[in-house]
């Protein structure tokens, strides 16, 4: 599908080049080796709002109007991600504009201003975020699900952080997190798009230029060592129910069971397995909760995958009244599978694998899409494993070990839910998880 080419600058920034022949885009991807699960608790929500930060002004670019009105100019997109374990920042352009791109990128990186006076005006716009957040129930159930299924652990909190931890982030914080994550070691710079630019030796030389910014020793020059965050133990907390009580008109819900980890083999057979139960509009879940008996408007599944834990869930939004209907047959659904039942078939096998090859395909008609799966990949494992190789994996999964992997994680007093409603019993809901 695409040749990518992958280098070590001399000032230690890792970069990754997929030319795309007949894109007229590029986009310009750096990816951080850092996310909400390495703060400290005092800090918690740092990650993200540092993501904010860069966009206030650097060095060249001095403030927000500029720095927006210079993409703007140039009709680019940019924007960024904050995650649990990785952080993201890129803009998309015309390939000719690339080398403004990349300035603009490395600048926000390398030079931000963090200055106080925006730091506490920001202050107000992330607690904004939050509020939206909570008073998006659909979304917020999945916050309280990892506050729970994870408690205990730095996968617990939410990515934004609380309003209590955001208050007292100040200059002197963001000047600490920029100097032990944003080193050059600890970044990859993904290029993906137009063939002939993103190709050519000027490029690399260009990239070597405009990240050479700051000396080196104010920064760390490797690849910041995350082992003394992930342990041995595993960050899933025996905890299996959390009841949020609100008057809402729909009551929202996710369930889930711990599953595996990004490197495990299994990974293709979970992804396959997602699919076949609540990937998709023909999916088991969306046929039997939605179709078939009107339950609700949404319910889907998902697989999530960390350095040390993974979760296979399904979330849905119900009517109130029904919601004990709703956690049953979902329930009933997904064991069903599970315990071979209501075993997968080789149709429904083929069917994801099919799914699952258009969808990727699509999405790598589109530069961003390339970059991240490239960049990431290299950020998450220290490889890359390309998007035909994934294909061959997905479409070499077999029906056993789908079924297997179905038993291997739904298993029996495994299950999680988290509700939010107009419940204000939850003992009504605890023989669901026992």
């Amino acid at each position: 599908m695409f040749e990518h080419l992958q280098e070590k600058l001399s000032n230690n920034l890792q970069i990754i080049r997929i030319p795309m022949p007949s894109v007229q885009s590029v986009t310009t991807l750096a990816l951080a080796n850092t996310g909400s699960r390495y703060e400290k608790p005092r800090e918690e929500g740092i990650a993200h709002f540092f993501e904010h930060m860069v966009f206030k002004g650097t060095e060249k670019y001095p403030d927000a109007q500029v720095l927006a009105g210079t993409i703007d100019a140039i009709g680019a997109d940019f924007n960024a991600f904050t995650s649990k374990e990785y952080t993201g920042y890129y803009v998309k352009s015309a390939a000719e504009h690339m080398e403004t791109a990349m300035d603009v990128v490395s600048d926000m990186l390398l030079k931000p201003k963090l200055r106080q006076e925006d730091i506490d005006r920001e202050r107000g716009v992330i607690v904004e975020e939050i509020n939206m957040y909570y008073d998006t129930p659909m979304r917020y159930v999945g916050q309280i699900f990892d506050q729970m299924f994870f408690r205990g652990s730095g996968l617990s909190h939410d990515i934004i952080g609380s309003k209590a931890t955001v208050e007292k982030l100040n200059h002197e914080d963001f000047i600490g997190f920029l100097r032990h994550w944003y080193g050059l070691g600890n970044l990859v710079l993904v290029l993906a798009g137009n063939d002939k630019v993103v190709s050519a030796p000027e490029t690399l030389e260009l990239a070597s230029e405009l990240f050479s910014k700051v000396p080196n020793e104010v920064r760390p020059k490797d690849k910041v060592d995350i082992d003394r965050w992930i342990s041995a133990k595993s960050p899933v907390s025996p905890h299996k129910l959390t009841i949020e009580e609100r008057k809402t008109e729909q009551a929202h819900l996710v369930i889930g069971w711990p599953a595996i980890n990004r490197r495990d083999p299994g990974r293709y057979a979970l992804t396959v397995l997602n699919v076949i139960m609540g990937g998709n509009m023909s999916s088991r879940l969306f046929t039997e909760v939605r179709e078939k008996r009107g339950l609700c408007y949404y319910v889907r599944s998902d697989d999530d995958y960390y350095h040390d834990a993974g979760i296979f869930g399904v979330a849905a939004g119900v009517d109130p009244g029904r919601v004990e209907e709703a956690v049953a047959v979902i329930k009933e659904e997904v064991e069903q599978a599970a315990a071979g039942s209501k075993p997968i078939t080789g149709e429904e096998l083929q069917n994801a694998k099919e799914y699952l090859t258009g969808s990727m395909t699509l999405s790598f008609e589109d530069s961003r899409s390339v970059a991240q799966y490239y960049g990431l990949r290299h950020v998450l494992t220290n490889e890359i494993e390309t998007p035909e190789e994934t294909l061959a994996k997905i479409r070499a999964v077999e029906l056993d070990e789908v079924r297997e992997m179905a038993a291997r994680v739904v298993k029996e007093g495994e299950m999680r839910l988290a509700v939010i409603g107009p419940f204000a019993d939850e003992t009504v809901f605890q023989k669901y998880v026992k």
